[in-house]
């Protein structure tokens, strides 16, 4: 424990008394103010002793007293603050680790990917398939074609009063049909 010779809110307020007197010394002196014995000249020096007779007295406290209770508790926020360090650098080299490993079996398992021998073949089989459907799509557009002038074929017809109201919304009908197909085609083709 550190002795003390002066107690500490003692100390600092006869430090905070000298300050002022030197402050108010430098203000008479730059201002050449004073009232006989109270000039510049005078409260300079008396602040000027009252710090340094305080400050040799701490200065003499520190030598004999060791250190200070703000020393150790300096050190202490130190230990805690080096304990949390080495946690965090635990942590980092763990979680090094862990990707090292999981890189390791990533690798190891890409090596064993392996591309098929018979690629080529594959692949004209699947233009084969794609041909076929191509042929598919085209045999759709001539029915879709032959239905669009079917339609339009009947679209000239005369028809009874009460049956053409229905083929009109059948036509209508096959229209929506028509352009949904169309659509469609469009998309496959593209």
């Amino acid at each position: 424990m550190k002795k003390e010779f002066i107690r500490e809110h003692i100390r600092e307020a006869i430090i905070g008394i000298g300050a002022s007197i030197v402050i108010i010394g430098a203000w008479l002196k730059i201002t050449n103010y004073g009232w006989g014995p109270f000039n510049g000249d005078n409260f300079l020096t008396l602040g000027l002793v009252t710090e340094a007779i305080i400050f040799a007295i701490i200065g003499f406290e520190a030598y004999v007293g060791g250190s200070s209770k703000s020393e150790e508790d300096d050190l202490k926020t130190i230990d805690i603050e080096t304990e949390k360090l080495q946690k965090a650098v635990d942590n980092t080299v763990k979680g090094l680790s862990e990707l090292n490993s999981n890189l390791s079996n990533a690798a190891k398992a890409t090596a064993t990917i392996k591309v098929p021998s018979d690629m080529e073949e594959n692949a004209d089989a699947f233009n084969k398939g794609l041909s076929s459907a191509s042929s598919n799509i085209q045999e759709v557009a001539k029915v879709l074609h032959n239905l669009k002038e079917t339609v339009a074929a009947f679209e000239n017809i005369n028809m009874p009063e009460g049956l053409g109201d229905e083929m009109h919304k059948m036509k209508e009908t096959v229209k929506e049909l028509n352009a949904k197909y169309e659509a469609m085609l469009g998309a496959m083709n593209k």
